[in-house]
């Protein structure tokens, strides 16, 4: 019988696992498998298989002697019998579509390369700007029509018109505002009159906004440092601080 299913019978009659034989020779499960396996090609050298077949046969109680030689015939046939060349199943040199081709990972690698390289541009852009304002948003379509007055630097779409009385003079409380952006600088601002937005996107320096007000008007600013309010001619006090500010005036005041 061949050496390792000697070694696997002996070891079964005397109902004992792989494991035990492992902690009374110290030789690893995987080795004793292959052992029992006969699978030399997995094992090391001959000195070290002869070495694993002796402790193996002590530990099991049974001489080693013979399956010592058993070893050595079926080496001795091992070397005698040929070999064969093992024919690949497929051919070696790659067909000429597959030397082109490029894999479907390394697509998926170069589409990601190229989308974190446009985010890093674009952060640089953004950093490199250094307007911290909103982004401009499309001003409100409710704006009242022109009024007859005009401002310097202000179109008409920029005005509205105040209540006219039954005599034809404004009504009472009455002022005017205007909102400016100082030169090299621009701001984000919604500007509200009497319930109405007639004003919202960023503001370049350099321009104004101005708008008759009956009742109240609100402007919210971004950049408060770079905004200038009026009511009637007088300063407006703009907070000033990191976040947005926000002026509010009433006829009433």
């Amino acid at each position: 019988m061949p050496v390792g299913k000697t070694l696997a019978a002996a070891r079964r009659r005397q109902s004992k696992t792989l494991a035990e034989i492992q902690a009374a020779t110290h030789i690893m499960g995987r080795t004793l498998n292959a052992l029992e396996d006969e699978r030399w090609d997995d094992l090391p050298s001959q000195v070290y298989v002869k070495g694993y077949i002796q402790n193996y046969a002590q530990a099991l109680g049974i001489d080693p002697a013979p399956l010592l030689a058993e070893y050595a015939a079926d080496l001795g046939a091992a070397t005698a019998a040929p070999k064969l060349t093992r024919i690949p199943g497929r051919t070696i040199v790659p067909q000429q579509r597959e030397i082109h081709s490029v894999p479907r990972q390394v697509w998926i690698l170069l589409v990601v390369v190229v989308a974190v390289v446009g985010l890093a541009i674009w952060g640089v852009t953004v950093l490199l700007s250094g307007d911290d304002t909103p982004p401009p948003i499309p001003p409100a379509t409710s704006e009242s029509p022109a009024a007859t007055d005009t401002v310097p630097g202000v179109t008409g779409a920029d005005i509205v018109t105040p209540t006219i009385d039954a005599e034809g003079t404004p009504a009472a409380g009455a002022f005017t505002l205007v909102v400016s952006v100082a030169e090299g600088q621009s701001s984000w601002l919604k500007i509200e009159v009497d319930g109405l937005t007639a004003y919202e996107g960023t503001l370049p320096g350099g321009q104004q906004k101005s708008y008759s007000v009956t009742d109240e008007a609100t402007v919210r600013i971004g950049k408060p440092a770079a905004v200038s309010v009026t009511r009637d001619g007088a300063a407006v006090e703009v907070p000033l601080g990191t976040g947005t500010a926000e002026v509010r005036l009433s006829a009433e005041e």
